[in-house]
């Protein structure tokens, strides 16, 4: 995937014919100043989810962002930026494989490609696998990882629960602009993905203000939690303040409210501030839900009612490749599929290699096995389907937030013979 960063209005159109061009693997980002998703937030936020970035805008603006703003480049990202006058596109990063997308750029829009050569790529000591990963196992097998942080940086196969809550509080000076920086700078320094954060939470009275407005509608229309003052008031807070609590009633806004919004949840940052804003984050308890489901003979045409329900219904699918092989085609579009290798094995029924078999780790880096991978996913409040060949019987499923229910895969009038 391509991401396509359009600094500002006048180049959005060229953006938006090269997405057209490419459709399925390119997305565009538009930034903008006076909006939450400003030119550093947008490069940001680009160079952190795509190995390949294009660039509109002109070319002392994108060095300005990353010089000035401290927008980083990650190695080995590809990095191009083509001019709002559409004459160039030039290479900033990534070496030969920048220079080749430049001469894709210039087959779509007819710019000419600004080519200054390259020396060789410096070669990188090979990255150091997750403990218990076998040495015969393919250097490319994707990692299976269950994480509300952003990507460690070696992993591609991720799963973002939505389990975050951002207390907030906002004065009445508080600019949009200024709750927005606290609030994305907080997530930014304790490594905390956007997408994992799903709702927001505040004192009664604030959900209307604007920058607590504007906070959700940054993070894709969240809802807000309002919670009375003197509820907030019993909620014990690590940082309470006497001067809070004569202004609104309670001695913490931003901690005790998404405290409030997370029941059985931890409070994970504690109250940061600006000039006029707090922000604090929680992480919410929640209570997922791991189906076992025995598949005998792996036949999709002789699964039960039951076990069919219980596959389209799952969030995530996870078992061997050979079990995932044979339900992939019953699945719901979206479903995510984990396929998880045995350790130093990732091969399918037939023999073949699968190449979308994965190896699963947990919070720690350490393996886990397919149980393992379920059971992490479920945790995290998912609903998740185990799907094992054979009665799925034998397999243990330990104790967790989450509810484990057994499903034969055959009909009730066909059991006995798959035993």
């Amino acid at each position: 995937m391509i991401g396509l960063v359009a600094i500002d209005g006048a180049v959005r159109p060229l953006a938006d014919e090269l997405h057209a061009a490419w459709p399925e693997s390119s997305r565009v980002h538009r930034a903008s100043m006076g909006n939450c998703f400003q030119p550093p937030d947008a490069m940001s936020f680009a160079l952190s989810q795509y190995r390949r970035v294009v660039a509109f805008a002109p070319l002392p603006t994108v060095v300005s962002l990353l010089q000035h703003w401290h927008v980083d480049v990650p190695r080995g990202t590809t990095l191009l930026c083509v001019d709002p006058q559409r004459r160039w596109v030039i290479p900033l990063a990534g070496g030969k494989a920048a220079e080749e997308l430049a001469r894709e750029v210039e087959a779509v829009l007819g710019v000419t490609p600004v080519l200054t050569g390259y020396p060789p790529e410096p070669e990188h000591p090979a990255p150091t696998p997750p403990p218990n990963v076998r040495p015969d196992t393919p250097a490319d097998t994707p990692i299976l990882r269950v994480i509300d942080q952003e990507d460690p940086g070696h992993s591609d196969i991720l799963v973002f629960p939505r389990n975050l809550v951002v207390g907030i509080g906002a004065g009445s000076g508080t600019e949009r602009a200024e709750a927005m920086r606290l609030l994305v700078d907080t997530l930014e320094e304790n490594g905390f993905a956007r997408s994992s954060v799903a709702r927001l939470a505040t004192v009664a009275g604030k959900a209307n203000h604007p920058a607590v407005r504007w906070a959700a509608s940054c993070l894709a229309g969240v809802p807000v939690d309002e919670h009375p003052a003197a509820k907030l008031a019993g909620v014990p807070v690590p940082n309470p303040s006497a001067v809070v609590g004569t202004a609104v009633g309670t001695a913490s806004v931003a901690e005790a409210a998404a405290l409030a919004s997370a029941p059985g949840g931890q409070l994970l940052v504690a109250k940061r501030k600006s000039a006029t804003a707090t922000v604090a984050i929680a992480r919410a308890a929640v209570r997922g839900r791991l189906t076992v489901i025995g598949l005998g003979s792996g036949e999709p045409d002789q699964l039960g009612t039951h076990a069919l329900t219980e596959l389209r219904s799952a969030s995530a699918v996870v078992g061997r490749p050979q079990a995932i092989e044979a339900v992939a085609e019953l699945l719901r579009p979206g479903t995510r599929q984990a396929a998880v290798a045995a350790p130093g094995t990732v091969l399918s029924a037939s023999g073949r290699v699968v190449p979308w078999a994965c190896v699963a780790v947990d919070g720690a880096g350490t393996v886990v096995d397919h149980i393992g991978a379920a059971a992490q996913l479920a945790a995290h409040g998912h609903a998740v389907a185990l799907a094992a060949l054979g009665d799925g019987a034998g397999l243990a499923v330990p104790p967790g937030p989450y509810d484990v229910h057994r499903v034969p895969g055959l009909p009730v009038d066909q059991q006995g013979a798959s035993a």
